[in-house]
Order: C-alpha cells, then structure tokens, then sequence
C-alpha cells in the first residue's frame, strides 16, 4: 500500500485506552439510569415509552450533523493550510478523534496528528486545526448560551469571559513578535530547539485560520453544528412531557456544555450531567425526567461520538 493508506504508529496503551472509555460508557449510562430509577421509576418508564423509533432517528441524525458541520470546517482548515488528505480518509481520521473525547480537555483528540503524519501530512496543520476549533466551539457555545441570558446570566457572563480571554491570547501568541518572544525563553539545544520550531509553525498556521473571513465562516458552522443538538435537545424534552420554550431549552443545553467545559473533566463527565439536571429540575422538570433527559441526551451526542470514534480507530488499524 502507498502512504495514503499506510497504518498510523497508533500508541502502544490504545488498546487499553479504548476499553477504559468503553468501559466509562457503559458506567456512565448504568449511574444515571439508576438514578432515574431511584428518583422516579414511573417517569423513568413512561417517558422511554414516549420515545419511538422515529424520535430516535431524530436525535441520531440531528448529533450527525453536528459531526458533519464541524469535520467540514476541520477539512477547509486542512486544505488551507496546504495539506492535501482524500476526503473519505480525511472523515475517519477526524471521527477516529471522536474516540478519545473523554480525555482532559479532550486533548486526546490531537490523536488525529498522528493519522494525518501517517498519510504524509506534517503534525503542525491537525494542531493548528484543533486549537482553534476548541476556540470557535467554545465561543459558538456561548454564543448559544447569550440566547437565554436573561434565563442564565449568572452562568453565562463567566463563561463568556473565559472566552474573551482565551480568544485574546491565542491571538496574542499567534502574532509573529508575540509568539517568537515566547519561544525563545526555550532552550536552543536538542529536542528544545526541534520543539521551538514546531510550536512557531503552529502558531503561525493558527494564526491563518484567523484570519477574518475564514474565522467567521469556522464560528458560523460551528454555532450549526452546536444548534443542531441544541435542538435535537429543546424536542427530546417535548416528547418527554417537560414544558420548556426553545430558547430555554438550548440555553440549558449550552450552559450544561460550558459547565462540562470549564470543569476539565474528561468530556465534561459529571459537570455537564449535574448542570443539565439542576436547570432542568430547577425549570419544573421531575428528577426522574430530568435525569432521564439528560442520560439520553449524552448517549446519542457525546456517546455516539465516542462509539463512532472507536470504530473509525479499528478502520484505520486495518487499512
């Protein structure tokens, strides 16, 4: 086989990385169908009968065009860049990412550098690429959260905040004195020098997916792809009987993303959930519905990302 479909030098623990977060999915769904159970067996009941196969698809299709929005940002972003990957290898490598999003930060999405190096592609455009989609999806998410600041101010503004500054100083960094000036506290020896070099070739990659039009057209798909689930979100709670306007219901979908967010935990687990039932039970909502609501909602966005993820990963480990 030629390079373009070269096996990637995957890490050694991948393997048993995978099973870790197969392993949180599956605690993570049993947790808060227990919970549900325990605060309300029969809203537990009736509201999985409320959801049919038609709802289902709704939800899975809506979580799907998030994922595509966001994947045609990250290959305008590749081809601007000067990185040249099939369209279809491209899409498994960005969904391989998917795997490793419950990490961190999800940092462990940068895995996506290292199938790109495998497919010719140098390990500076996928960085540059991901610093600056977790800057625009941050910003998309509060953007979504400003629809229901009258609802949500408290959560929002600190958040919005944050923002403004991370935003200031990736810009800060990626400003040519700015970024040389910080590099060269480095040492100029070995592994150092190598490094410092790298991070100027991010720096200045990122700093051309900034560049006004293109950082427009990156933050308008990405408030899409966040609205489409947001959405996907405000009608789950309809069928499941709970009164919420849509503006409210993306406002709790936004905030509850943010809290997840800020708390640095792998995907969000447990910032994201407590957040989303506390806005829910504090709207009128049950526990029961609540948790139940919530504990759907992440398996067909985040969870679904991370099934997708896994099985792109064992994709490429074949081609």
């Amino acid at each position: 086989m030629g390079m373009e479909s070269a096996q990637p030098p995957l890490p050694l623990d991948l393997e048993r990385r995978l099973r870790r977060v197969a392993l949180m999915a599956a605690l993570a769904v049993i947790a808060f169908l227990a919970l549900a159970v325990l605060g309300d067996a029969t809203a537990l009941r009736d509201g999985l009968h409320r959801l049919g196969p038609g709802q289902w698809l709704a939800l899975l299709g809506l979580s799907l065009v998030n994922y595509a929005l966001r994947f045609l940002r990250w290959h305008g972003y590749l081809r601007a860049l000067g990185a040249r990957v099939a369209i279809g290898r491209d899409l498994l490598i960005y969904v391989a990412g998917f795997a490793f999003t419950v990490t961190p930060g999800k940092a462990g999405e940068a895995v996506r550098s290292v199938y790109l190096r495998a497919s010719g592609v140098a390990w500076s455009p996928g960085l540059a690429a991901l610093a600056v989609e977790r800057v625009l999806d941050l910003t998309a998410m509060v953007m979504l959260a400003a629809l229901a600041l009258r609802v949500f101010a408290d959560q929002a503004w600190p958040a919005l905040l944050l923002v403004a500054g991370v935003a200031a100083g990736l810009y800060g960094v990626t400003r040519p004195g700015v970024a040389s000036w910080l590099v060269g506290w480095l040492p100029d020896r070995g592994r150092w020098l190598e490094g410092k070099a790298g991070t100027l070739r991010v720096l200045d990659q990122a700093r051309l997916l900034l560049a006004p039009q293109r950082l427009l057209g990156g933050l308008g798909l990405g408030v899409a792809a966040w609205a489409a689930e947001a959405w996907g979100f405000y009608l789950l709670l309809g069928w499941l009987g709970v009164e919420a306007e849509g503006l409210r219901a993306i406002g709790i979908y936004a905030v509850s993303m943010l809290a997840g967010a800020l708390s640095f935990l792998p995907g969000g687990l447990g910032g994201a959930e407590a957040a989303m039932v506390a806005l829910l039970v504090a709207g009128g909502a049950v526990v029961g519905t609540a948790v139940l609501a919530t504990a759907i909602c992440r398996v067909v966005t985040l969870w679904l990302a991370v099934g997708l993820g896994i099985g792109a990963v064992l994709w490429l480990g074949k081609c």
